[in-house]
């Protein structure tokens, strides 16, 4: 992303406190670097593939996703953020939830696996060379945020589909 409108529109927790709230949103689509932006494009369509996400729906849970994200992250000492890597979680674990939902156990694998990979690079186990390449460091809490809002949004979507 040109690095002049990344600088306006990615996550940051000084400007989102003197009212610029579209950054809360717009942090998940800046990228520090091209490597950034094509690893989370390659995890986008990965996810949207083996899933076989419909695009209008795609957009919703984006959007819903990206959204907590970008408030749950100020409850953290994260001071500026980029990437999708957050989303792509939330979408990962919304979509397995789904499948859990609609009888396939084999999905419990899935999140299984989910929560131990959160575990682990929460917990400090996980040495992450990704931050090398993406030039920033991995910001784990917002794959635990994504995470935990993309099952929020799994579950409100499963109750407002039941009434």
């Amino acid at each position: 992303m040109i690095p002049a409108v990344s600088t306006a529109l990615r996550w940051e927790h000084d400007l989102i406190a003197t009212h610029q709230w579209w950054r809360l949103i717009t942090g998940n689509f800046t990228h520090t670097n091209a490597y950034h932006l094509l690893m989370n494009l390659a995890g986008l369509w990965i996810i949207s593939y083996l899933f076989h996400a419909r695009w209008k729906k795609l957009s919703i849970y984006i959007a819903l996703i990206s959204t907590f994200i970008g408030i749950g992250l100020l409850f953290t000492q994260t001071q500026i953020y980029y990437g999708l890597s957050g989303v792509l979680h939330g979408l990962f674990a919304l979509y397995a939830y789904q499948e859990v939902t609609r009888g396939k156990r084999s999905s419990w694998f899935l999140l299984a696996g989910l929560g131990l990979k959160l575990l682990a690079e929460n917990s400090g186990l996980v040495t992450l060379s990704t931050a090398e390449l993406i030039n920033a460091r991995v910001s784990t809490e917002s794959h635990l945020i994504g995470s935990l809002s993309g099952l929020a949004v799994a579950l409100l979507a499963r109750k407002l589909l039941k009434q």
